[in-house]
């Protein structure tokens, strides 16, 4: 009886697991990829991107004498 248990708890657990690779990288929805979108026509914030360019670079070196 326990291993006809273990059988049918292992063959759940390979179905779920098997389910949740599928839904994270097969399936599209089609929201996630309007969203995609919209990040492209906007400039990315600079706290994701890295390193962002300054207007008035002089204000900011040191100028060595």
């Amino acid at each position: 009886m326990k291993k006809r248990v273990r059988r049918i708890a292992n063959f759940f657990a390979f179905n779920l697991l098997f389910f949740a690779l599928y839904l994270n990288f097969i399936h599209k929805d089609n929201q996630t990829s309007a969203n995609a979108d919209l990040t492209v026509q906007q400039s990315p914030a600079a706290a994701f991107s890295g390193t962002v360019l300054v207007e008035h670079p002089e204000k900011y070196l040191v100028q060595k004498q």
